[in-house]
């Protein structure tokens, strides 16, 4: 991942105008991965778990800028902007809830970076853009807290066992709503909905209830595309009607750190079955599936994940858009 921080001079390129870009990562690997693999998109992700939100000390656009100086200075070699920012361990830390100015700023930033050419795709976790909430519940009002207890396991003394056993109070609610309404769908080439996020409400359905995993997705699919509401929005229009076509939706799976119970795990033959009904009705699948992370695949060909959903597409009609 990456950071914005204030201040200036870059990690890896000059980031002046009061802010800069932080990062750990070998920024020569991924310059000599790039030279080899042509084909493959490079993004920075911003954000992360326990990451920092963007400063308020520039604006959306002005963040831009700095991105935009960064990357030339290290030749280019990323195509575009994620957005990944989330919650932390700590309820007390300050990035434990969004605040407005960090929501807009997020906006800002894809608008301004979608002007300029460049790829833009954000990934909530599921509770913070949740299709799956009941309109006009309280499971689709906006907040910006990130520290709630997860909604699909409150609903029984067993479930709500689970969660307070655990210590785990760090879902969102509909919080990725907001950044769409100000910036728009059509900002974003794509949005990674994390099923895998801990103690989601996918996991409870699938892992906790027994359901299809097939069903469950399509469902969100279904939700998504023909649009759900979200409520409780500090905007002019309380209301915004969130809707994200198939063919800019990615799902989110895990791949060989899923434990089945706090995580979901989805194998790649109902991603196949997911894109095919998705297909069958609305003229186009999914735009593709995402997991994190690649440092995980599995000890072994049976668990490596790339490899399997690989296996799984690679059969589609030339004439089909295949996710990847």
């Amino acid at each position: 991942h990456f950071d914005l921080v204030p201040g200036g001079g870059g990690e890896g390129g000059e980031g002046g105008r009061g802010g800069r870009i932080r990062t750990d990562l070998d920024l020569s690997e991924i310059r000599r991965l790039r030279d080899r693999f042509g084909e493959v998109v490079f993004l920075a992700a911003f954000g992360g778990w326990n990451g920092p939100h963007p400063p308020n000390e520039l604006t959306g656009k002005e963040w831009c800028d700095v991105f935009v100086e960064y990357n030339e200075g290290l030749g280019g070699i990323f195509d575009g902007i994620d957005f990944d920012q989330e919650g932390h361990d700590d309820l007390s830390s300050n990035t434990a809830k969004f605040t407005i100015k960090t929501l807009d700023i997020m906006a800002e930033l894809a608008v301004e970076a979608k002007r300029r050419g460049l790829i833009v795709s954000m990934a909530p976790a599921e509770s913070y853009l949740d299709a799956a909430a009941g309109d006009g519940s309280v499971d689709a009002q906006f907040s910006l807290d990130l520290g709630l207890p997860p909604r699909a396991w409150t609903a029984t003394e067993e479930d709500r066992k689970v969660i307070e056993d655990a210590g785990f109070r760090h879902a969102g609610r509909q919080c990725y709503a907001y950044v769409l309404a100000r910036a728009g769908v059509g900002s974003f080439d794509w949005i990674s909905v994390q099923l895998y996020e801990a103690y989601s409400a996918f996991v409870h359905e699938t892992a906790r209830r027994g359901g299809d995993p097939v069903d469950a997705i399509v469902d969100r699919v279904d939700r998504l595309a023909e649009g759900y509401t979200v409520t409780n929005l500090p905007l002019d229009e309380a209301e915004f009607v969130v809707r994200v076509p198939p063919s800019r939706l990615v799902i989110g799976i895990a791949n060989g750190w899923a434990d089945g119970t706090k995580f979901c795990k989805v194998d790649p033959a109902s991603i196949r079955r997911t894109y095919d009904r998705t297909m069958a009705k609305y003229g186009e699948g999914i735009r593709g599936v995402m997991f994190w992370t690649i440092e995980e695949e599995g000890d072994d060909d049976g668990s490596r994940m790339t490899r399997l959903l690989r296996g799984e597409l690679s059969s589609c009609n030339e004439d089909e858009s295949c996710p990847t």
